[in-house]
């Protein structure tokens, strides 16, 4: 945290723009600075906005001037899956063989940059709450912008501790006196610290409906308990200390069941165009709009949707490529899940066509077969770099499976049946995705018939349903290996898949381009993992090595 430590200390100064070294010793007349930022409203509300601000840099030059590169929820969610390939060519980003093999070293950038990006987020809300509470402007209004940095804070800490395990917390700005003298919480306090954080933003946030239509993708109350139940399900499965209940993971998304905030959209295609976002099934995204620059930090765009289109038509780098492991998840063959056509398409499924379009593809740019149908656009953006779809964060869909799952460890088996067979209907009257007929861009084309019967299985088959219908309904959202390791299958089902079915003269060892085996993937990445709940082997990114040495942190097991 020595880069980190500036960060924090420059938040305000970043805002305020203070100019020649001349002037600093001379007291301010008239001018906002540090000491009076937050004597106006609309100052507050712009460092609230701030923190919003962080959730859209997926790249770009810290306060220092020194690059942070990028760093994708789909690094971690979906590449180190059976549901994703690296994809690209083979020596494109090698840093994410070695993310995927467990073969990283602290010195290396990967980590650095989720490193900075969660604690720049962290100071931007602790920077909030050190001042809110001392204004005397509108009561109401300071106690939302509360709730929100609350939210954020939470949100930061959370991003963090998913990915390295206890970090150093921080609940006020950073001071010079605390450097290297902040020690490494343990995981069980720091979930406490975001749990508490959460509570607070439910207390303080409005619900989605209230919220006024010029400040769409503001965080609500929706938003809080939903984050909270996602990761009290985390917790449960990861945190060896934890006293978190699957009751308490219940209420709070049961909530948001209850509250009438939020709905299914009647057709799962319509999901993933730009022009449905922020729908009524969203319960937090984060917000792009179109911008005059691909540069971030002034892009409001994102890059995450080049990085994972077709090189071969030059609308992406071909990352986050869907694994074969995946497409026969669906069974399409016996199931004809319309839910399929968003997820994969390429030259072996559906004749190549994308938007109503036959394309082209080059299978030596490509990890697999397929690319991710949704993270695809229908036209280019002018910035290659800054589209402006929105990235979903949360949506009912998954309040709905956190909500059966949880019944079904409360004994609730009816209830966890009825959630679970809401999300599946849904996908039984949807259509292929926007433009799967050739010459047409609709969502004209479906399945003559579907055949997704409703969920009638009880005791663990039931769970392994629901488990299964997260991974159909949520596939390439980035959430499978966070999943995976809750549940503690991660290592058993990426040996299977990452290695066992690709053996030579096996299916996915044959083809002009075989699937690469990681046999040491399973005893390297346990050997760099923390023990959690009933054997859970939870395994851990290494700590950014200057950072252990500024510090004094005690690295991440076997780096």
């Amino acid at each position: 945290m020595k880069k980190i430590t500036y960060f924090i200390l420059t938040t305000a100064l970043i805002t305020l723009s203070f100019g020649c070294n001349k002037f600093l010793d001379v007291k301010p007349q008239g001018a906002e600075n540090s000491a009076n930022f937050f004597d106006t409203q609309e100052n507050g509300t712009r460092a609230i906005l701030g923190m919003y601000d962080m959730l859209q840099l997926d790249e770009g030059a810290g306060p220092d001037g020194q690059w942070m590169g990028h760093h994708h929820d789909f690094f971690m969610g979906d590449i180190r899956t059976d549901d994703a390939e690296k994809g690209s060519n083979d020596g494109d980003y090698g840093t994410m063989w070695e993310m995927l093999e467990f073969t990283m070293t602290p010195q290396i950038g990967f980590s650095n940059d989720f490193w900075i990006h969660g604690f720049w987020g962290i100071s931007r809300a602790n920077y909030a709450l050190d001042n809110l509470p001392a204004v005397t402007w509108d009561a109401a209004t300071r106690d939302r912008l509360i709730g929100e940095a609350s939210f954020m804070r939470a949100y930061f800490n959370w991003y963090l501790v998913r990915i390295f395990g206890g970090i150093p917390l921080f609940t006020t700005s950073v001071s010079p006196s605390d450097f290297g003298n902040v020690k490494r919480a343990s995981l069980n306090e720091c979930y406490t610290q975001i749990a508490k954080d959460l509570t607070k933003a439910i207390e303080l946030l409005p619900e989605k409906s209230t919220i006024p239509l010029a400040e769409t993708g503001r965080a609500s109350k929706g938003a809080a308990r939903a984050l909270l139940a996602r990761i009290y399900m985390y917790q449960i499965g990861t945190d060896i200390a934890s006293t978190i209940t699957w009751q308490q993971v219940y209420d709070q998304t049961n909530a948001v069941v209850t509250s009438g905030e939020y709905s299914l959209m009647a057709n799962y295609a319509k999901l993933w165009e730009t022009e449905n976002k922020n729908n009524e099934e969203s319960v937090f995204e984060v917000q792009f709009g179109v911008g005059a620059s691909d540069k971030a930090p002034a892009s409001i765009g994102n890059n995450c949707f080049n990085f994972q289109g077709n090189r071969k038509d030059d609308s992406g780098w071909g990352f986050n490529n869907p694994t074969p492991d995946l497409f026969d998840a669906y069974n399409v063959t016996v199931t004809n899940d319309p839910r399929q056509s968003c997820v994969f398409y390429g030259e072996k499924y559906n004749n190549g066509i994308l938007y109503g379009v036959k394309k082209k593809y080059d299978r030596k740019e490509q990890g697999s077969d397929w690319l991710n149908r949704k993270a695809a656009l229908p036209v280019k953006p002018a910035l290659a770099k800054a589209s402006d779809r929105n990235i979903k964060i949360i949506r009912y869909a998954d309040v709905l499976l956190m909500n059966a799952e949880a019944a079904y460890h409360l004994g609730k088996t009816g209830e966890a049946q009825e959630n679970v067979n809401m999300v599946r209907a849904r996908a039984r009257k949807s259509t292929y995705c926007m433009g799967y007929a050739e010459g047409k861009m609709d969502y004209s084309a479906a399945p003559t018939t579907v055949n997704l019967p409703d969920i009638t299985s009880t005791g663990d088959q039931l769970l392994q349903d629901i488990w299964k219908e997260r991974r159909l309904e949520l596939a390439l959202e980035a959430l499978r290996f966070y999943d995976l390791v809750r549940t503690g299958r991660y290592f058993d089902v990426m040996d299977v898949e990452k290695n066992q079915k690709r053996a030579p003269g096996l299916s996915y060892g044959l083809g002009d381009r075989p699937y690469k085996q990681f046999p040491a993937l399973k005893a390297n990445g346990i050997a760099k993992s923390i023990d959690g709940p009933d054997g859970h082997k939870v395994p851990l990114m290494p700590i950014p090595q200057t950072e252990v040495q500024a510090w004094g942190m005690e690295q991440n097991p076997g780096y």
